[in-house]
Formats: structure tokens, C-alpha cells, sequence
């Protein structure tokens, strides 16, 4: 039986921490905000915090370990 995922909207408090997040990321990386890459670390944010994960220090965590593998 194929597993349902939960994917919760996101509100408009957590789109700003999603960009606020984001946007320390890509500048910290030297990531452009138009690449590939910045496009994959924004759809695992918000997967992230669909999920549940809705802490910046958390999702602050998960996009520095992700910059730094891209």
C-alpha cells in the first residue's frame, strides 16, 4: 500500500521564514537566486515545512547542510 504524504499549506508567517531562510542561505553560498540549485534547496524548504518542520534554527540547519553539498 503506497504511503499517503501530509502536505500542510503553508501560511503567510512561514512563507517569510521560508524566504528569510532562503535568502541568508543563498547569500552565505554565493547561491543564484535563479539556478537549479536555489530552485531544489526552495522545494525542499517547503517540503520541509509542509511537513511539519516550521523552526527556523531547523530549517536554518537543513538548508546550510544542503548548500553545502550542492
Amino acid at each position: 500500500m503506497p504511503r499517503q504524504m501530509v502536505r500542510n499549506p503553508v501560511h503567510p508567517q512561514q512563507l517569510s521564514l521560508l524566504q528569510e531562510v532562503f535568502d541568508e542561505t543563498c547569500a552565505e553560498h554565493q547561491i543564484d537566486k535563479d539556478s537549479p540549485d536555489a530552485e531544489a534547496l526552495a522545494l525542499i524548504l517547503v517540503n520541509s515545512l509542509q511537513k511539519g518542520s516550521d523552526d527556523k534554527d531547523q530549517l536554518a540547519t537543513l538548508a546550510e547542510n544542503l548548500a553545502k553539498s550542492l
